[in-house]
């Protein structure tokens, strides 16, 4: 029946058949792209130039061909790959797109991420009629954040940094980096690979996320990790020149207290660094990525949390103490930078309120 339905002719919350129908193509392109992915089958095609069999692909993978041939033949009809003559391929606006993870155009991630964390929403259940989800709503969440944060890490380095050109500049010359909520330490690796002259110490509550963080060092004292919640205070050798809370904040009980703490953990001109998704007001013309911030206030929810509004997040920052912050819109995330320098004058506030005014 869907395939009788012209895919774009309303809006997915439409009334007609046609909404429903793109609704549900897009649940479907969501675990394609995910069971592509989880199952290497998208990074196989991206590998090959020429059309492939199900057969060579399931090879390849080590997955039975009867499963590969249902999601080849699925993917093709959402237009995920194209079938040719003597097999599928996967093509090339796609391969960015799904396949690779060093592209700031990729979004495999938030794929992976949606899926992962469907997989949590029975706990809708208890949510509903208790007021909170509890443990059932965060099963899945640690895999689901490494998924989706990919494009953040990818996002600081091609998006962030060349709008920051003193914090490149300090990051090639060789920080000291506090990674808060580091998780499995995908932007602690990320980033010392990019930055060779620098530091990092990666700190998350989780025991069994810093288990797999450091089980990845490999040699060397550039890199460690440790179990910690950053909301306590730190007796470091010498303060960080940088710290980075990468969509961590949100979900902190004591927001000021853990920022109080981050600042006294950073040199006098440390720079602190947040990546967070923002609510912002809605605009008479759809915007398609602040809709989906919106709209994942439910997910959030399960997680016992919410996202900032821009004026709350300023004021939060400079509670702690923080000044100079700076807000930079990268497309449904967005880094805040704030000094953690002494308070300059009233000047300050104007300049910030100026930049605030150019950001994108």
């Amino acid at each position: 029946m869907l395939s009788r339905v012209k895919r774009n002719s309303s809006a997915p919350g439409g009334k007609s058949l046609s909404g429903v129908a793109n609704a549900s193509i897009g649940f479907y392109t969501v675990w394609i792209v995910h069971l592509g992915r989880r199952y290497g089958i998208l990074e196989a095609f991206s590998r090959r130039k020429r059309p492939a069999g199900t057969k060579s692909i399931a090879h390849v993978t080590h997955l039975a061909e009867r499963a590969v041939q249902v999601w080849c033949e699925a993917a093709r009809s959402l237009g995920v790959i194209d079938g040719k003559r003597g097999g599928y391929r996967l093509p090339a606006k796609h391969r960015a797109l799904l396949a690779d993870p060093y592209d700031l155009r990729f979004l495999g991630g938030q794929f992976s991420y949606l899926a992962l964390r469907s997989l949590d929403f029975e706990a809708f259940d208890d949510f509903f009629r208790r007021g909170e989800a509890g443990a059932a709503g965060v099963r899945h969440l640690r895999e689901a954040a490494d998924e989706a944060t990919r494009w953040d890490h990818t996002s600081f380095l091609k998006f962030l940094l060349p709008c920051m050109p003193k914090l490149s500049a300090r990051l090639r010359a060789g920080a000291r980096v506090l990674d808060v909520g580091c998780g499995t330490g995908g932007w602690t690796f990320r980033m010392a690979d990019a930055f060779p002259r620098s530091s990092f110490t990666g700190i998350d509550p989780d025991r069994k996320a810093i288990r797999i963080a450091g089980g990845k060092v490999r040699g060397g004292n550039r890199i460690c990790f440790r179990v910690a919640n950053g909301g306590e205070p730190r007796n470091e050798s010498a303060p960080f020149d940088i710290a980075y809370l990468g969509e961590v904040l949100y979900g902190v009980g004591d927001k000021v207290g853990l920022l109080r703490n981050v600042k006294r953990s950073l040199a006098a001109n440390g720079t602190l660094v947040l990546a967070e998704g923002l609510v912002t007001p809605p605009r008479r013309t759809p915007d398609p990525a602040a809709q989906l911030v919106a709209a994942m206030g439910l997910d959030f929810a399960l997680q016992g949390a919410r996202f900032f509004e821009k004026p709350e997040l300023e004021s939060l920052l400079r509670k702690a103490g923080f000044r100079r912050v700076e807000f930079h819109d990268a497309g449904g995330l967005w880094f805040v930078v704030a000094n953690a320098g002494p308070k300059q004058g009233g000047s300050e506030r104007r300049g910030a309120a100026r930049r605030a005014r150019g950001d994108r």
